[in-house]
């Protein structure tokens, strides 16, 4: 897949047909999610976005999932105020849609939340796919403590939300596409291609939805030095962990913990591309993730 020689639009218009929005009614509230079936498939995956809540984000990645899999993706329901009650209703939505062996796989925060729904809910998780994320795990050092509080405590979360409250969202469109050209090389043709992605998820952009998101991230502070190997002892062998071994965003010791908190876990680092090596490196996380399971 090659970012360059996409056709957007095209491949949008496929995703969105095939794919289309539905609504799960719970407790009286509409939560929004897509849901692509295919016969004969090796698994079903739920896809858990990262602090963008933007699952949609990863369309052309998931495109080509499609091929092998069944997809499941939820934008994040503003009506969990916190990380447990979202973990609570997805695991709902998946048992309402009684989907077969399913891989939770979660990006940077997507995949904290799949681990607070795998501690939760073990009867809907047959294994977990963890992308460039971090690890609640009761054994962080203090440096790794250091990092998640520098990154997510009141105060920062405070003044983000007063920023998004205030901030156009014509200014945030702006800025979104400029966090991909550092990757792109010098592609301009690739940072077309990402800035019409951008363009297609705006109807999903809201100050609302971004105030919503530095809440549940704010929210993971509860989460932290609470997790340990038992919770995932079911799990063995069934995890599978990709961090870049150029992603900074969270320390070593973070990552090393998250490993040892799993038993058995395929932990791949021979990959590039920083957080979002995901986005300029799909085919071989496809590739990762058909081995895988």
């Amino acid at each position: 897949m090659n970012l360059s020689e996409l056709d957007v639009k095209r491949e949008w218009e496929y995703y969105n047909s095939v794919a289309p929005f539905q609504t799960f009614l719970r407790s009286g509230k509409e939560m929004k999610y897509r849901y692509y079936k295919k016969e004969d498939a090796k698994a079903t995956i739920v896809v858990l976005a990262g602090g963008s809540g933007l699952a949609d984000g990863f369309f052309l990645f998931l495109r080509s999932l499609m091929d092998n899999y069944s997809l499941i993706t939820i934008p994040y329901p503003i009506f969990c105020e916190d990380n447990h009650q979202t973990a609570d209703a997805i695991a709902e939505l998946v048992r309402y849609l009684q989907a077969d062996n399913v891989y939770f796989w979660g990006q940077s925060y997507g995949g904290l939340l799949a681990q607070i729904i795998a501690k939760k809910h073990p009867d809907v998780v047959s294994g977990l796919i963890l992308t460039s994320t971090a690890s609640f795990s009761t054994e962080l050092t203090f440096e790794g403590m250091k990092c998640i509080v520098n990154m997510i405590n009141e105060e920062k979360e405070e003044k983000r939300v007063k920023k998004y409250r205030k901030m156009p969202m014509g200014l945030a469109m702006a800025m979104f596409p400029m966090m991909f050209k550092p990757h792109l090389k010098g592609d301009k043709k690739a940072y077309k291609t990402i800035k019409e992605l951008i363009k297609i998820l705006e109807p999903e952009m809201s100050k609302d939805h971004f105030v919503h998101m530095t809440r549940l991230l704010g929210d993971l502070r509860n989460h932290f030095g609470q997790y340990s190997k038992e919770d995932f002892e079911y799990l063995k062998g069934k995890v599978l962990i990709i961090e870049p071994v150029d992603d900074k965003t969270f320390t070593d010791d973070i990552k090393k913990a998250l490993c040892n908190m799993m038993t058995e876990p395929k932990v791949i680092e021979e990959v590039d591309g920083g957080h979002l090596a995901i986005m300029f490196n799909p085919d071989g996380y496809i590739r990762l993730i058909d081995e895988f399971i």
